[in-house]
């Protein structure tokens, strides 16, 4: 494992975060141009003028020197750290196996909360900036959207410093059957220590990976191959393929098959064959690695990179400017509601993205779409409440109606969606914390005694408001007790009668894991109203 893992980190490489310096280009016109390489897109090269404005032209319009250079400068990228694409899509991994003590700290996104480690859950998506590591005894195998598979040793930490990838359309193909990469990926990974098996897919030519070490960088096109990394050494053991090896005096090597490359801090690279038993050890990690990935198919892939491509809110012209904020994939704890025997703690994994709502449906809003307003508590900006299940599902029908969304639908947000965007990566008892603060939901204990104007309280970190107070909230699922295991995109029972509403109101508080009581869809009360979700559908 040791020589696999620092082939692995040292393949890795993808774009450019070191600058090439402004030169003069020439067409084969005899044009002449001041400007800088930044990337190769296909055929192409993309480069930067002076003044900032960026060209994609086909390399052939350029004289032979300036192609030779587009060459050189191309390989020297692959030991850079990478750069986004310009559709800023963004990929992840997916944990496919785990045994022993598997963990991972996500990447910290607010200044609200701070990550700590926390065992993973086999089938979540992770992305990148996270960290994974394994104990003693301990291994794992991981998923790349973009195809990579990827076998984590004992005693292993892996950095997922940068993970771009185009967004795609998802097929039911499975990702284990993959020769090419899903879409075009620059990845970077850094290995701070230990074992890494990895079986690359074929990369297009806009495409890197890059894999480093204290001590070697590894810059791969498609190989199996495995990488290790010790305080003052990185070993590299190639199965197939070429990977290209740059040690601690940045010396280049290349790594062809059925070699290993070892570097020690200081000293060029030693070039040797690999034994029997080493290029055993390799296959032996790749086989498992797409053995525990066979059900995965590309449009779980797909939505994971949709997910967590940047996203601006979006704005429902038809009812009023509406806001709603992007949730990324992703798992949590939910519950355990502790009022409640049928409703134990259990983890759940949310494979695809949404919007939500950024503040309940206020009743100018709910009037604008339904033509009339059956509060009781009147104002404008108000949420609406005395609302009906059957009404809020009948106010996202129209919503969808008149929006045109292609492939897009409004509709009440399942339970597993509201805790999840209301916890906002919290285990807390409340966003904010362990204590109830009357300063921070209008419920039961801030005294105001009705619902007031939306947004007059602090959001949560992903910036939704009165998630636990002003008035509580239908969600889309029939009642029916909690999953004990692994629960993945649920969505209640497909039969009932019984429907449930989250979050607290002005009557009374609630904890993000309180589940309202079981309730028939035509029932009102002046402390229920909603928000709006808006999912992909099939």
């Amino acid at each position: 494992m040791k020589g696999f893992a620092a082939i692995f980190l040292l393949c890795l490489a993808v774009s450019l975060a070191a600058k090439e310096p402004v030169r003069t280009w020439t067409s084969v016109d005899g044009r002449t141009l001041e400007a800088r390489y930044l990337e190769m897109v296909g055929t192409k090269v993309r480069i930067e003028n002076t003044s900032g404005r960026k060209f994609t032209v086909p390399l052939s319009g350029f004289s032979l020197a300036d192609q030779e250079y587009v060459k050189t400068a191309h390989e020297r990228s692959l030991f850079f750290e990478p750069q986004p694409f310009e559709e800023e899509g963004r990929g992840g991994v997916i944990i496919t196996s785990a045994k022993g003590k598997v963990e991972v700290l996500v990447a910290k996104t607010d200044r609200y909360t701070d990550p700590k480690s926390r065992g993973v859950v086999v089938g979540e998506s992770i992305a990148s900036g996270a960290t994974l590591t394994t104990g003693r005894g301990a291994e794992a195998d991981l998923l790349l959207t973009n195809g990579t598979l990827v076998h984590l040793g004992e005693n292993t930490k892996l950095v997922l410093n940068a993970m771009y990838q185009k967004v795609f359309k998802g097929t039911k193909l499975k990702a284990s059957q993959l020769k090419r990469e899903a879409s075009p990926s620059r990845t970077a990974l850094k290995l701070e220590r230990g074992d890494l098996i990895l079986d690359v897919r074929k990369l297009g030519k806009e495409s890197s990976f890059l894999v480093s070490t204290e001590v070697a960088q590894m810059g791969i096109r498609g190989t199996q191959f495995k990488v290790s990394a010790r305080a003052d050494s990185a070993e590299l053991s190639v199965l197939e393929g070429r990977v290209d090896f740059l040690d601690s005096v940045k010396e280049q090597t290349s790594v062809e098959g059925f070699q290993k490359a070892e570097s020690k801090s200081g000293d060029p690279t030693k070039v040797g064959e690999m034994n029997a038993s080493e290029q055993e050890e390799v296959k032996h990690g790749v086989k498992r690695s797409k053995q525990a990935s066979e059900l995965i198919d590309l449009k779980r892939l797909a939505n994971t990179v949709d997910g967590y491509s940047p996203k601006p809110n979006y704005i429902v012209k038809a009812a009023l400017n509406m806001e709603l904020i992007w949730c990324s994939p992703g798992s949590f704890i939910m519950g355990p509601d502790e009022k409640r025997k049928d409703s134990p703690a259990h983890p759940v994994i949310l494979t695809q993205g949404f919007y939500l709502g950024k503040f309940e449906v206020t009743q100018e809003q709910y009037e604008k779409v339904m033509g009339r307003n059956p509060s009781s508590f009147r104002g404008q900006n108000l949420p609406v409440d005395t609302v009906s299940w059957n009404e809020a599902v009948k106010f996202c029908d129209l919503l969808t109606t008149r929006e045109r969304l292609n492939g897009w639908s409004f509709a009440l947000p399942t339970e597993a969606q509201w805790e999840y965007a209301c916890r906002a990566g919290t285990k807390s008892l409340f966003p904010w914390g362990n204590s109830k603060m009357p300063k921070m939901a209008n419920d039961g204990a801030s005294g105001l005694k009705r619902p007031i104007k939306v947004g007059s309280f602090p959001p949560n970190s992903w910036g939704f408001y009165d998630m636990l107070g002003n008035v509580c909230e239908w969600t889309a699922d029939l009642y029916s007790p909690y999953n004990r295991g692994v629960s993945m995109d649920p969505q209640g029972p497909s039969t009932g009668s019984k429907l449930i509403d989250r979050g607290g109101s002005w009557r009374g508080g609630a904890l993000t894991t309180n589940r309202g009581s079981p309730s028939p869809p035509d029932l009102t009360k002046n402390s229920i109203g909603f928000r709006v979700a808006l999912r992909k559908i099939d």
